[in-house]
């Protein structure tokens, strides 16, 4: 990903934030040759010094059996994003632009096809999005919930680069006009949660 220095987010505390926050993200890999991208959620936790990200393919995606071949694949978060207008700036000669914040994770996967790791997989994407579903899953007919595992296959992810890249205008603060941040702070989820990054890294008050 190209990365101007003055965008660059070093910090793994904060990328980790960033990852677990917008947990819906594109899986790319090489597939015959070419570019295979599939969408789906997935869970990023620390493992001590190492980042992981897990989550689960459906079992008529080729994607996984590409990757039980060349299990290099990249993971795009992507983060709050919004449309800049020149008019928010000091500058009559500014043009439009986009502010956003992405993470890149690339590592290696590897696929699980026992019934335990989906359960578990399934398992913490219920406790991450809605806890109180549990007890409903648990009480699925047994035949059902056999066929569901047997459609799906687990993998993990071990991290081995992590970039972040916050384009948020930070390197023109002083041509801001002051409805900069009040247009964020005001404006709908994307936009709040851009001005709440602004705050958490010092550009804002």
């Amino acid at each position: 990903m190209y990365i101007p220095p003055y965008f660059a987010q070093n910090d793994s505390a904060v990328l980790l934030e960033v990852m677990q926050r917008n947990n819906f993200a594109t899986l790319i890999s090489n597939t015959d040759g070419a570019p295979f991208a599939t969408h789906l959620p997935v869970l990023a936790r620390r493992d001590r010094d190492i980042i992981r990200i897990e989550g689960h393919f459906a079992k008529a995606n080729p994607h996984w059996k590409a990757l039980e071949t060349d299990s290099r694949a990249l993971v795009i978060f992507h983060g709050p994003h919004t449309y800049i207008s020149p008019t928010l700036y000091q500058d009559a000669d500014r043009v439009p632009t986009w502010n956003y914040i992405a993470v890149h994770a690339a590592g290696r996967i590897t696929i699980d096809h026992t019934a335990d790791a989906k359960l578990r997989m399934l398992s913490k994407l219920i406790a991450h999005h809605e806890p109180s579903y549990q007890a409903q899953f648990d009480a699925i007919d047994a035949k059902l919930t056999s066929g569901l595992l047997n459609a799906i296959v687990a993998f993990e992810m071990t991290v081995e680069k992590l970039e972040g890249k916050f384009k948020l205008g930070q390197h023109r603060l002083a041509d801001n006009k002051p409805e900069m941040q009040a247009w964020h702070e005001q404006g709908g989820e994307n936009e709040q949660a851009l001005a709440m990054w602004m705050k958490r890294l010092g550009y804002w008050t």
